[in-house]
């Protein structure tokens, strides 16, 4: 990891749509570690993505960024939500937004949220096992079923089929089961992982999709929905395929495999907030250690950069200085060892007081810190631009 430098092209303003005249006047009112959130950001995602996936309905997955400004931006779009909790279901709802066209898709649910999800108007759950359809038998009709199957995930950042999707060999089980419990059958969805940049990944699935909608058919169920997922890439610090391009393939192999009364939907999240938010963090104490050079921060892997851990996610470093690099650790401000957000980085020479600016810090980073050490969280500052 190699951190920019901001002076390597003097008069340089801009860093993925980061505008430095318009951040300085917040550090005269707010401390570091602070994030700024661009709403005009999301508007402009949404749009892209719309664009790009004409015909599939979006639905914001909420667990990646759950800020309400964020929720009022998109319900401001006509967004759809994808919830996997009460409480997010609660924010929605808070902020403004219905729950009526809210789908709940993750695939085990406790009893209590599962009743007052329904009780508060979702229709729409996701299950990929038969012991979690017993859980449907007293909705009735109140609680549609989605199954959900599991997917070759290749090159993605996370493999979310590695916790969920029933097998393809379980899928005539499942719908024999749904039949007998006389549930109310919705459709299919899948999930090809988070941060996919293989193309191909949505294809296959698409295919498979396909399939299991033509055996669903056999038995008697006719599928109203296929829902397939989220996933689509942004940068970080690698090349990625454009939107554009993924959903050209995408929308080609819809019209292959799906017949055209079935519903697509999608549910995104780091495509829409990934890019919208930009971490700012001061360097608060150096040493050296064994030879190499260590820098402090005042955020860290137990704060905003919870992302490292679990969204397996590498964000490039911005510096305002470009001296001699050298190889340095980059390290969090808590007390554990293990608070380490960078081992082998290349960085300039660094003061006391240095800011460090991290960009597209927006999914899977704010929503996972936790108060460790009585540390405060990164403050989000929302501008409308």
């Amino acid at each position: 990891m190699k951190a920019i430098s901001l002076r390597n092209k003097p008069g340089t303003r801009h860093l993925r749509g980061i505008d430095l005249r318009r951040v300085r006047p917040i550090f005269k009112s707010v401390d570091t570690p602070f994030m700024v959130l661009r709403t005009g950001r999301i508007r402009h995602n949404i749009n892209r993505l719309r664009d790009s996936l004409p015909d599939i309905e979006i639905y914001y997955a909420v667990k990646a960024n759950d800020h309400d400004s964020i929720l009022r931006t998109l319900i401001d779009e006509k967004c759809n939500f994808d919830i996997s909790s009460v409480r997010e279901l609660d924010k929605i709802v808070e902020n403004g937004g219905q729950v009526n066209s809210a789908i709940h898709t993750n695939p085990i649910k406790m009893i209590p949220e599962f009743d007052a999800a329904v009780n508060t108007g979702v229709r729409t759950f996701a299950a990929d096992n038969i012991l979690e359809l017993e859980k449907f038998s007293k909705y009735g009709d109140r609680a549609g079923v989605l199954i959900r199957f599991k997917t070759d995930t290749g090159a993605s950042a996370v493999n979310l089929s590695y916790k969920f999707g029933a097998e393809l060999s379980d899928i005539p089980d499942i719908l024999d089961r749904i039949k007998d419990l006389g549930l109310t059958f919705r459709g299919f969805c899948f999930h090809v992982g988070s941060q996919c940049t293989e193309t191909d990944l949505y294809i296959k699935s698409i295919k498979t999709a396909g399939k299991l909608i033509g055996m669903a058919r056999a038995k008697g169920f006719d599928s109203e929905i296929l829902d397939i997922g989220g996933g689509f890439p942004i940068e970080y610090t690698a090349n990625i395929p454009s939107i554009e391009d993924m959903g050209r393939a995408i929308i080609a192999a819809l019209k292959e495999y799906i017949d055209p009364y079935i519903k697509v939907i999608c549910e995104p999240g780091r495509f829409i907030c990934g890019d919208s938010v930009t971490l700012f963090t001061s360097v608060i104490g150096k040493t050296v250690r064994d030879g190499k050079k260590w820098y402090y921060i005042d955020d860290g892997l137990y704060g905003s950069f919870s992302g490292r851990l679990y969204d397996h996610c590498s964000y490039q470093i911005v510096t305002n200085r470009n001296t001699k690099w050298e190889k340095a650790v980059l390290a969090g401000p808590t007390c554990d060892s293990f608070d380490v957000v960078y081992e082998n980085c290349l960085l300039p020479p660094l003061e006391l007081g240095d800011i460090l600016m991290f960009p597209a810090m927006g999914a899977y980073c704010s929503v996972s810190a936790t108060d460790f050490n009585g540390l405060k969280h990164a403050r989000i500052v929302t501008v409308d631009w």
